[in-house]
C-alpha cells in the first residue's frame, strides 16, 4: 500500500500524477535548476532515470514563456544567493580563497542591482609624493671648551 492508503499500481502500469503532484514536481525541478543541479542530480533526487529527468526538464522549459529581463535578473540573483551561502560557509571555515569568491559575488549583486557600472578607465588618484621630506638634522649640543 502507498502512504495515502491506495493500493500500489499494477506492475507495468504507472499511476497518473495529479495536477497538484505535477505542480509540486515542477516547483522542485525549477528550484533544482535554479541552484545549478545537473540532470543526473535531479534524476537521483526525483527517483527517475536520467532519460526521464531530461524529458521532465525539457518539457518544463518548453512550457515556460520567455522571461522578461527583470525575471531573468531575479533568477540570477537567486543563483547568486545560493553561491553566497556556500562561499560564506567556506570562508567561515577558514578557507581564505573563498574571500575572493565572496567579493566576486558581491560585485555581481551590485551589477544586477544597477550599482557601480563598470568603468572603462580607473579612478584618477593624486600622484604619490616622489620623496618624503628629510628629517631635520639633529644639532649636536655645544660642548664647553
Amino acid at each position: 500500500m502507498i502512504e495515502d492508503g491506495s493500493p500500489p499500481p499494477a506492475r507495468g502500469k504507472r499511476r497518473r500524477s495529479t495536477k497538484r503532484e505535477i505542480a509540486e514536481r515542477n516547483s522542485r525541478l525549477i528550484r533544482n535548476l535554479t541552484i545549478g543541479a545537473t540532470v543526473d542530480e535531479i534524476a537521483a533526487r526525483e527517483g527517475v532515470s536520467v532519460k526521464r529527468a531530461r524529458e521532465l526538464v525539457s518539457d518544463l522549459l518548453n512550457e515556460r514563456t520567455v522571461e522578461t529581463p527583470a525575471e531573468f535578473a531575479q533568477l540570477q540573483i537567486r543563483r547568486l544567493n545560493e553561491a553566497m551561502l556556500v562561499a560564506y560557509a567556506a570562508m567561515a571555515n577558514g578557507n581564505l580563497k573563498a574571500v575572493n569568491a565572496v567579493v566576486s559575488i558581491v560585485r555581481e549583486y551590485d551589477r544586477y542591482h544597477g550599482f557601480f557600472p563598470r568603468r572603462a578607465e580607473p579612478l584618477a588618484l593624486p600622484p604619490p609624493p616622489l620623496a618624503l621630506p628629510a628629517p631635520a638634522e639633529l644639532e649636536e649640543p655645544a660642548t664647553a671648551k
